[in-house]
């Protein structure tokens, strides 16, 4: 296998990478507009809009115009990302990461079927929001990761320190990207109805409890290495904001429980309260990554350090 060190990734595929994951954030909001909005029911068929691809001008008006919307952009997405995976198989020259850019494409796929299932069976519509949800998150975050595998920054790191400190950052890492997805699917299904809010707010809890912990703790141990401190930085940024837009939205929730239709400013409390949850996954992933990419157990560390030294003696 081809050392990451000799791999020279291609800018042209990481960009693209880069846009697919701005054009899921775009499909998120979308996605999160419609929820907000209660549109999920206001086009009655799919594949089709109305029987037509192309919905037609009279009928995009009122909340229409956020599912059609969402319709169009996940039809960008699925679009890029067959993109992405067939400039992959010609800029890419490591075949994981290949690999990774067609289960992208399969998650893609996936979730329009979801959506589809969705849209046939209304009565089924709080559970099926669980997996959308699910797939949706994990769909971005694959996104993300693709990206920082095709970046200049992954292949040139080669400095390889010991992940010594109990507990292990790379572990800790891992149970945070599980916890704040789980959280985000409990968000969906709070939203959707699927049940009430105290799984979301024990959520925010252990959300809290171990982005803090794994922030504070990478930053005690590499506060001087910038790859590993600026995701960790940024994660707790993120999460303080998370929570003061949680809470936000969910008190405009109740005070607007009486309301004939939702309104602002909850629309897009609840919508920014979404897409800041993805960014967060993306940021807590990003540490995850990196941590795995600059840190190993004590053996391992001594043994991917010395290949690193032999490749740049080569």
């Amino acid at each position: 296998m081809r050392a990451e060190a000799e791999v020279k990734p291609d800018a042209r595929l990481h960009a693209f990478a880069i846009l697919v994951a701005c054009l899921t954030v775009a499909l998120l909001i979308a996605g999160a507009l419609v929820t907000s909005n209660e549109a999920g029911d206001s086009v009655p068929d799919w594949p089709l809009s109305f029987g037509r691809w192309l919905i037609a001008p009279e009928n995009f008006r009122a909340n229409v115009r956020f599912e059609y919307s969402h319709r169009f952009i996940a039809g960008l997405v699925g679009t890029a990302t067959a993109l992405l995976a067939v400039l992959s198989y010609f800029l890419e020259r490591r075949s994981w990461v290949r690999r990774l850019t067609l289960i992208a494409f399969g998650g893609v796929v996936l979730q329009a079927l979801i959506g589809g299932v969705r849209v046939h069976f209304p009565e089924y519509r709080a559970l099926i929001a669980v997996p959308h949800a699910l797939v949706a998150q994990s769909f971005f975050g694959l996104i993300v990761a693709i990206a920082v595998f095709t970046s200049r920054h992954w292949t040139a790191r080669t400095k390889v320190q010991p992940d010594d400190g109990s507990p292990p950052l790379r572990k800790l890492t891992l149970w945070s990207i599980c916890v704040v997805l789980i959280q985000l699917v409990l968000g969906a299904g709070f939203r959707h109805g699927a049940f009430g809010i105290i799984p979301h707010i024990v959520g925010a809890v252990a959300v809290t409890i171990l982005l803090v912990t794994t922030a504070i703790l990478v930053l005690a141990r590499h506060s001087k290495d910038g790859f590993l401190a600026r995701p960790a930085r940024l994660s707790l940024v993120f999460l303080i904001m998370q929570l003061a837009l949680g809470v936000a939205a969910y008190l405009t929730r109740l005070k607007s429980a009486g309301d004939v239709q939702p309104l602002e400013p909850m629309i897009s409390l609840t919508a920014g309260h979404v897409v800041l949850g993805a960014l967060t996954l993306a940021t807590v992933l990003l540490l995850a990554l990196r941590c795995h990419r600059a840190l190993a157990p004590q053996g391992e560390a001594l043994t991917r350090r010395a290949g690193a030294e032999a490749v740049g003696l080569g």
